[in-house]
C-alpha cells in the first residue's frame, strides 16, 4: 500500500507559510497607540478553592501603577475553603475591592458562569450609577479576567489602556508567561509554548485585529461585552475565551495583542493535570467550530468582520488539526521506514536535488521551529543560553505531540458527550 503525502503536507507548509508572512508583515506594526485613555478597570478574578494563590494575586492588584481608576472585584464560586475570607480581609481594607459569593445550586457550574454573574453585577451598577464605578459610563469601563494565579505587572494596566483610545477595539489580551518555569522541564516546556509559539501566533494576528482572547489577561470594553447580551460568556463553553473572542470579532468588533507586558501564571509541574487541562481546551476549541458557518457568510449575514479576520479565524479553528496532521505524516514515515507501507511525496517535485532541494527541505524543518524560539528568547524571563538551544528545540518538538493525544482524547468526550469543566490544581505561592 502506498500513500501520497503530497496535498498533506502542502496543507501544513501553507498553514506555517500563512503565520509565518503575517508575523514578518506585523513587525512594521508594533508600534504601541499613543493617547492618555484611561478608562476604569474592572479587574475580574475568579476564584472557587483559591487559598494557596489567591492573596499573592490580590496584593499584586492592590499595587497597580495606574493613574486612572482600577477597580477588583473577586468572584467566589461557592469554595469550601479560605477563598471567601482572604478576599473579605482585602475588601475590608481597601475600598476598591469588592467580594461577591455564589452558592449552590447556582454556583460551580464553570468560569463561564462565574464570570458572567460579575458581569451582571458591574453591568447593573454602570447603569445604576454606583459611586464604586466612579459614575463612568458602560463604553469607559474595562473588564479585566485576572485567574486567581494570575500576577499582572504593576504598569500593566497603564500600558493596555491607551489601546482602548480606538473605539473600534472590543478587547485586549496580553501575553502569558509561566512563574515556576524553572521548576522543572514540563513547566519550561508549556513557557515555550506561551510565550514562544502563543505570542508569535498573537503577534501576528493582532496585525488583522483578530488576536485570540485567553482566559487569563483578559482586558474588554463593558459596552462590547453588553452588545452580546445579558450572558457575554457562553454557558458550558470549555474555553470560553476563544468564543468570546469570536463573538467580538463576528460582531464588528477588533480584538488586539499587547507584547509589551504580560501576566504571570502557574504551569502544571505533572502530567495527568496537564493532559487534562489540555484536553479541556482542545474540547473547547472544537465546540467552537459552531462558529464557522457564520464565519463563511458575507459581511452583514452572519458577520460583521472583514474578510481576512474571518479567513483568519476560520483558520484558526482549524489550526488544531495540523498536530494531527503531523503527527500521521511522521507515523506514515516511520512506517515507511521499516517497509509496512510506502510513502509518496511530490511535494518538492519541481526542487532540483542537491543543494537547493537540501535547503528548502531544512528550512522546511527547522524554520518554524527557529521562529518560535527566536520569539521565546526575545520575550522570555528565563532565556536560553545559546548552547541550550539545540536541546531545547528537540525536547518542545518531542512535547509537541501532547497535542496530538489529547486531541484524541477531545474528540472522544466530544463522540460520548463528556463536558466536564476541570478546574486547574494549584500549588502554594509566597505573598
Amino acid at each position: 500500500m502506498t500513500i501520497d503525502l503530497t496535498v498533506l503536507s502542502g496543507v501544513i507548509v501553507a498553514i506555517v507559510g500563512y503565520y509565518g508572512l503575517l508575523f514578518l508583515a506585523s513587525c512594521a506594526r508594533r508600534r504601541p497607540p499613543q493617547n492618555d485613555t484611561r478608562p476604569l478597570m474592572v479587574v475580574f478574578v475568579p476564584a472557587r478553592n483559591e487559598e494557596l494563590v489567591l492573596d499573592r494575586t490580590l496584593a499584586s492588584l492592590a499595587a497597580a501603577a495606574y493613574e486612572g481608576e482600577w477597580r477588583v472585584l473577586v468572584i467566589d464560586d461557592a469554595s469550601t475553603d479560605a477563598t471567601a475570607e482572604i478576599a473579605a480581609r482585602w475588601a475590608e481594607r481597601e475600598p476598591r475591592i469588592r467580594l461577591t459569593r455564589r452558592v449552590l445550586p447556582d454556583a460551580a457550574q464553570g468560569k463561564s458562569e462565574a464570570l458572567n454573574h460579575g458581569y451582571g453585577l458591574v453591568h447593573g451598577w454602570s447603569a445604576a450609577g454606583d459611586p464604586w464605578l466612579d459614575g463612568r459610563a458602560a463604553d469607559d469601563v474595562v473588564v479585566v479576567i485576572v485567574d486567581a494565579d494570575g500576577v499582572l505587572p504593576t504598569d500593566a494596566l497603564a500600558i493596555v489602556a491607551p489601546y482602548f483610545g480606538d473605539q473600534r477595539v472590543a478587547s485586549v489580551q496580553v501575553g502569558v508567561r509561566i512563574a515556576n518555569a524553572r521548576t522543572n522541564l514540563l513547566a519550561r516546556m508549556q513557557d515555550i509554548e506561551f510565550v514562544g509559539f502563543s505570542w508569535l501566533v498573537q503577534i501576528a494576528r493582532d496585525w488583522l485585529g483578530s488576536s485570540g482572547l485567553g482566559g487569563n489577561g483578559q482586558f474588554t470594553r463593558l459596552s462590547a461585552l453588553a452588545g452580546l447580551g445579558g450572558a457575554p460568556w457562553a454557558a458550558g463553553a470549555l474555553t470560553e475565551d476563544l468564543d468570546l473572542g469570536l463573538r467580538l470579532v463576528g460582531a464588528g468588533w477588533r480584538t488586539r495583542f499587547c507584547h509589551l507586558t504580560h501576566v504571570d501564571q502557574q504551569g502544571l509541574t505533572t502530567w495527568r493535570p496537564l493532559l487534562r487541562q489540555r484536553t479541556r481546551w482542545i474540547q473547547g476549541h472544537y465546540q467552537c467550530w459552531r462558529h464557522l458557518p457564520r464565519l463563511a457568510g458575507r459581511p452583514g449575514r452572519g458577520s460583521r468582520a472583514p474578510l481576512l479576520a474571518r479567513l483568519d479565524l476560520a483558520l484558526y479553528l482549524v489550526l488544531v488539526v495540523t498536530v494531527l496532521l503531523v503527527t500521521f505524516t511522521v507515523l506514515a514515515g516511520v512506517l515507511a521506514m521499516v517497509g509496512v507501507i510506502g510513502v509518496q511525496n511530490d511535494l518538492l517535485a519541481g526542487v532540483p536535488y542537491g543543494p537547493p532541494r537540501r535547503a528548502v527541505e531544512l528550512a522546511l524543518s527547522v524554520l518554524p521551529l527557529a521562529i518560535f524560539l527566536g520569539t521565546y528568547q526575545r520575550h522570555s524571563a528565563h532565556p536560553f543560553r545559546w548552547y541550550e538551544v539545540p536541546a531545547a528545540a528537540v525536547l518542545f518538538t518531542a512535547y509537541g505531540y501532547v497535542w496530538a493525544w489529547v486531541s484524541l482524547r477531545a474528540l472522544l468526550n466530544l463522540a460520548l458527550r463528556r463536558n466536564a469543566w476541570v478546574k486547574t490544581p494549584r500549588v502554594a505561592v509566597s505573598a
